[in-house]
């Protein structure tokens, strides 16, 4: 089972609040924690974890953060052979509140220096995928060239449209499976999400524009599907939740790695449920997964 991820690494500075700062005000944080984060980095060890043999393709800095996030990298099975260093490592400066949620200030660092030639370069890692993990923490003409080269050799591509921004006809076109949460959902098609027929309506224009599949993160409500052939709800396990730092990612990791078990698409939905749910126990965008997760390579 071969995945590639295009993405970003960083530095998660994690700082615990009593609630998220509001504006004006000074919080003092009760505990401060560095954690190795990125959302392609975190898909890319999730996916590891879980039994994959997973590609990486980024940067990170040309600095000491650089270092540890490669070698993190590399301690948790992740390939680095096309990782470059370049700039400075890209941080992520997190609140997390007493209830489980976070805010985030996003410094990207070395990976909005990740360049099309990077992508060409490593075009050989791409083509040998059975599938390409993708987001937007690097430039958007980057995810395009790996898409491309995915689309063209017909190999699964799973979009991960965060941080939320517009995505053009023609990228959409090439995606297998796109997952946003509720507020890129929004923004990639303009309807209101908040209630069941509306996620019906956003997801079936995606579906119209040539998107395989839509799968939508819904938190602690669980996920909401749809493909040509069915939709609906997946409920997510209840857990006690410590941080929600990473969850997507952990999501997204896990979804590939189900459907390329051949499971079918609500299956893989409620396997990768099943490890955000676990990552949400925990402190920190990549924690440790238990073996019993793991699926055969």
């Amino acid at each position: 089972m071969n995945i590639t991820v295009v993405g970003s690494t960083n530095i998660d500075l994690v700082y615990t609040v009593p609630h998220i700062v509001k504006a004006g005000e000074t919080l003092h944080s009760t505990e401060h924690e560095l954690f190795f984060g990125g959302k392609g980095a975190n898909q890319a060890v999730t996916a590891s974890q879980l039994g994959a043999n997973v590609e990486f393709i980024g940067n990170v800095g040309a600095d000491d953060f650089g270092e540890q996030v490669k070698q993190n990298l590399q301690v948790k099975g992740v390939k680095t052979e096309a990782v470059q260093k370049i700039g400075l490592t890209g941080q992520a400066i997190i609140q997390v509140a007493d209830s489980g949620e976070n805010s985030i200030v996003l410094f990207p660092g070395a990976n909005f220096l990740v360049t099309r030639e990077q992508i060409s370069a490593a075009k050989h890692k791409i083509e040998a995928s059975d599938v390409l993990l993708l987001q937007l923490e690097i430039p958007i003409p980057v995810v395009e060239a790996a898409a491309d080269i995915a689309s063209q050799k017909g190999i699964h591509i799973i979009l991960n449209p965060a941080p939320a921004q517009q995505i053009s006809d023609s990228l959409l076109g090439k995606i297998s499976i796109l997952t946003p949460n509720e507020t890129e959902l929004e923004m990639l098609t303009g309807l209101k999400t908040n209630t069941e027929e509306g996620l019906f309506q956003a997801c079936s224009l995606l579906i119209q524009k040539g998107v395989g599949a839509v799968v939508v993160t819904l938190g602690e409500k669980g996920s909401y599907y749809m493909n040509n052939n069915e939709h609906g709800y997946v409920q997510a396990n209840q857990v006690e939740v410590k941080d929600t730092t990473g969850a997507g990612d952990a999501f997204n990791g896990a979804l590939a790695v189900g459907l390329r078990q051949g499971n079918s698409l609500r299956e893989s939905i409620l396997y990768a449920s099943k490890v955000a749910g676990f990552v949400v126990t925990q402190m920190g965008a990549q924690p440790t997964i238990p073996p019993s997760f793991r699926v055969n390579k």
